[in-house]
């Protein structure tokens, strides 16, 4: 069947905000599943957002990818984020008891963190909260993320997750085509630092790429499948593609990493965090993970007028030629690099104003 095809930025939102932006596409059947005629890809992310208690929002998120998994596997291509595979990584030995227990403790850590002029005092007692936390729970980032970007973690959204990836659903890339070209879809982009890690530094075959990608999570779920089916708790590996945080260092690489203009970070840093756009493949790419917010921010050096008139959502375009480097708004076509932005910030738009990447039917 020929579809209408679109990619959906990060469903961090509850599956009611997700379902009426189906809706105000018009993309759903009258039995509330996409029509037919739509295929659907989901850039990651669908757990951990504001609103609610950890317990509803968890509740949400589960509902957002189960709805997607119901769909065929040629109807809806679901990515994995960062948010997703913390699941299986980060939290992969947490218990919904131990869980909560790292939620008690890092409480008072965050507490005195934002605390505003901590004196010596306060500081030395800081650090004493945070090696006793870490010495407690030596597989987890850090107290903050504990607090606020994971505190929704269940020991269901785990199974799910493993589910997901045992049956192949969830993948690492996603290939569509847009005005012509092929397009890489990833949460959270591609670069030299990947393609190096894949032995693939000078490809730009996104069908090669994508390829190469998904063989190395199925080879890491592969190592983790027994172990997961007879219930132990055993993390997901994907170093050093995708390195999960712990001990006090959050993770980075492939599922975290960010465009940053002007770049200053540390290229060879274990889990980096952020990438220079100059980084980037020959080629164009879709990706999620960063809303216009934040990348307001962090590609200040390239922001154009119109990206900077608005606050939040929206589609954007980093584009590099040679050296220069362009952040704007909308779906820009030039570029020999080009990263199309699709996280709209699903959680803080009204359900009529969140786009779509619409791609090229098939």
């Amino acid at each position: 069947m020929r579809r209408r095809r679109f990619a959906i930025g990060d469903p961090q939102a509850p599956f009611e905000q997700f379902r009426r932006i189906l809706e105000s596409h018009k993309l759903l059947s009258d039995q509330g599943r996409l029509a037919d005629d739509v295929a659907l890809i989901s850039v990651g992310d669908h757990f951990d957002f504001s609103g609610g208690t950890p317990r509803e929002v968890g509740d949400e998120g589960m509902k957002v990818l189960s709805w997607l998994a119901q769909h065929p596997p040629d109807q809806v291509a679901i990515l994995a984020g960062n948010h997703d595979l913390s699941r299986v990584t980060e939290l992969a030995l947490q218990t919904d008891a131990s869980f909560a227990l790292a939620r008690e403790l890092a409480r008072p850590v965050e507490d005195l963190r934002k605390k505003k002029d901590r004196s010596a005092d306060e500081d030395a007692e800081l650090e004493r909260r945070r090696r006793a936390f870490h010495d407690r729970f030596p597989d987890l980032a850090t107290a903050e993320l504990v607090d606020r970007d994971y505190v929704t973690f269940t020991e269901e959204q785990r199974r799910l997750v493993q589910t997901l990836l045992v049956a192949g659903r969830l993948r690492l890339a996603h290939v569509e085509s847009l005005n012509g070209r092929p397009l890489l879809l990833t949460h959270a982009g591609v670069t030299k630092r990947e393609l190096e890690l894949l032995f693939l530094e000078q490809e730009t075959d996104a069908e090669k790429i994508a390829r190469a990608l998904n063989e190395a999570l199925d080879a890491a779920v592969g190592k983790v499948r027994a172990r997961w089916e007879k219930g132990d708790l055993a993390p997901l590996e994907l170093e050093p593609l995708h390195v999960p945080g712990r001990g006090g260092r959050e993770g980075g690489g492939l599922l975290y990493h960010r465009p940053v203009f002007p770049f200053r970070a540390d290229e060879k840093a274990l889990a980096p965090r952020t990438y220079d756009p100059l980084d980037l493949p020959k080629m164009a790419q879709a990706c999620g993970h960063t809303g216009h917010k934040k990348s307001s921010k962090d590609l200040k050096g390239a922001i154009t007028p119109q990206a900077r008139g608005f606050l939040r959502g929206g589609l954007r375009t980093l584009a590099v030629n040679g050296d220069r480097i362009v952040y704007d708004a909308g779906i820009g076509t030039g570029g020999e690099r080009v990263l199309h932005m699709v996280d709209a910030e699903m959680n803080y738009v009204s359900h009529d104003a969140y786009p779509l990447l619409e791609l090229t039917s098939a």
